[in-house]
């Protein structure tokens, strides 16, 4: 239906009473419609981003090649740091001989792949120090025991052979044996000592002499002052040590003693030397 807001005045019904409609807009933003102009690519357009893309490329690619030629980026000083001397001039002399090249160029996992495979060097820290110089670490291995094979050899805690040991050279490390000369179980019998070396004091593990290593899950050692040998079996090792020290006045009143086996709760069985029968003694409660 439609309606004549403002009628002509001719048929207006009440002139004086009428009032005259005015429009309000709205408060709120009136939203207009961009017209959006859309751009056509052309062909010049097309290989101007070419060209400076391709230009851009080729300016890296000839900076790039320019740096790994530039004389000054090769390596020519190398500082080693390493605790023992010897190792240290070792790898000097190494490396002396080495062309290492450019410095951007130096795989560094390759040459620390390379380092680490000589016996005394654990781990390597390489550090490029531009523009022409190299920083190398080493950590070396520290030398936990000795091992008694065929030969006589120094052995650090992962039982990498560091070195032949004569028997004239005093080492005041425990020495690891094995009826077997550790043909078998290496891994396992090395863990079986250090768990044994662990669990003592500083003072109680230089006063071991000999570790054997033979029976199966056992550990039987000699002490520096004795020839008798304590069967310590695979655990408690400090506490059964200990026990031993505090009744080793009795028992030498049994004469010289051929082992001590101390694997039990409740007793402890002793041989002695001139007696082929061992005798067995009940523990005493503290």
């Amino acid at each position: 239906m439609a309606t004549n807001l403002n009628p002509a005045f001719k048929y207006r019904s009440n002139i004086l009473l009428s009032r005259p409609t005015h429009f309000r807009r709205g408060n709120g933003k009136i939203k207009t419609k961009k017209i959006q102009r859309k751009m056509r690519l052309k062909l010049k357009h097309i290989l101007f981003a070419f060209f400076l893309l391709g230009g851009i490329f080729y300016s890296i690619q000839q900076f790039y090649l320019f740096l790994i030629s530039w004389d000054k980026l090769n390596v020519k000083e190398i500082e080693v740091v390493c605790r023992r001397q010897e190792i240290k001039e070792e790898i000097q002399q190494i490396l002396k001989g080495e062309k290492l090249g450019n410095i951007l160029l130096l795989n560094i996992g390759h040459l620390q792949e390379g380092l680490t495979k000589h016996r005394w060097i654990k781990e390597v820290l390489v550090r490029k120090n531009f523009p022409s110089s190299l920083r190398i670490e080493l950590i070396e291995r520290t030398p936990y025991a000795l091992l008694k094979k065929e030969k006589l050899f120094l052995i650090d805690a992962d039982g990498v052979q560091l070195e032949q040991i004569y028997p004239n050279e005093k080492m005041n490390l425990p020495l690891l044996v094995d009826s077997n000369n550790f043909e078998k179980d290496y891994e396992e019998k090395l863990k079986l000592a250090w768990e044994c070396l662990e669990g003592l004091k500083s003072s109680e593990k230089k006063q071991i002499d000999l570790l054997d290593l033979s029976d199966y899950e056992n550990v039987s050692i000699r002490l520096k002052e004795s020839q008798t040998w304590l069967i310590l079996g695979n655990d408690q090792y400090a506490e059964k040590l200990r026990l031993f020290r505090q009744i080793s006045a009795k028992l030498e009143k049994q004469g010289a003693l051929e082992y001590v086996d101390l694997r039990f709760e409740d007793r402890l069985y002793i041989k002695p030397i001139k007696n082929l029968n061992g005798n067995t003694f009940k523990k005493e409660a503290n």
